[in-house]
């Protein structure tokens, strides 16, 4: 946050940060979000595809759909970010339901490209180095930390599991 307010973190970074901590996914299920799969009113998020390393479409791990119900905080975020349209117009980019929630101008300088798969890690590194005291982390032991929260906070195993759409709880 305190990134954000002096202006050394995108929003839309800070969206994409909020959005992955929360769900507790893998960042390439994060980076395949499109507005299709977001329900603002309802609070809904759905899991349905993955990006893979070339930024195609793919199945999520497991083949899994998952729909999860997400805060008034993190439904307000969105809803925010949804405004890029107003970004992607000085493209000549319309925005639409199938449009990737989170998009960059590449080092190619194409527009509106799906997050390449380090994104994210970079972004996390970039904080990491202007903030020294914290500790290491990456997006995946963002899952881990929030799989601890919900152990030590009393939620099943099997509640965890599901959350982070494992296969069985021996994986978690």
């Amino acid at each position: 946050e305190e990134d954000l307010e002096n202006g050394k973190l995108l929003f839309k970074d800070y969206v994409l940060f909020f959005t992955t901590f929360f769900l507790g996914d893998r960042k390439s299920e994060s980076y395949a979000l499109q507005w299709k799969h977001i329900d603002i009113n309802k609070q809904e998020i759905q899991l349905i595809q993955a990006l893979d390393k070339y930024k195609n479409p793919k199945s999520t791990k497991g083949n899994k759909k998952t729909t999860f119900q997400i805060p008034t905080e993190l439904a307000d975020l969105l809803l925010s970010w949804k405004k890029q349209k107003t970004e992607l117009a000085k493209f000549g980019i319309i925005q639409s339901n199938e449009q990737y929630v989170f998009t960059y101008i590449d080092m190619k300088g194409n527009v509106n490209s799906p997050l390449h798969a380090d994104y994210l890690n970079n972004k996390m590194k970039s904080v990491k180095r202007r903030h020294k005291g914290l500790t290491h982390a990456t997006p995946h032991k963002l899952r881990h930390t929030g799989a601890t929260l919900a152990k030590q906070a009393g939620t099943s195993l099997e509640a965890i599991s599901e959350a982070l759409t494992h296969s069985d709880t021996i994986t978690t």
